[in-house]
């Protein structure tokens, strides 16, 4: 099951961590509400079992996401 066939949660993710965890400043970069940012990464944290309120567990989310960014990159 793919809980992300359009990108959005990914880009959301993104924009959530590169704004230092910041709902307002990635709705921003996004172009949606505040509100629609948090549910996005209620939806995350649930789906991939992150706790987003522990430092560490964002830091491992944002590396895993960077590292994906750079293999694609290669290709």
């Amino acid at each position: 099951m793919d809980i992300d066939p359009d990108g959005e949660l990914l880009r959301t993710v993104e924009a959530y961590l590169d704004a230092e965890s910041s709902a307002t400043n990635a709705a921003a970069v996004l172009g949606v509400h505040r509100n629609t940012v948090t549910q996005r990464m209620l939806r995350v944290a649930a789906a991939v079992g992150v706790d987003l309120h522990d430092p560490d567990e964002r830091l491992a989310l944002q590396l895993v996401l960077r590292m994906q960014r750079l293999r694609g990159a290669e290709r």
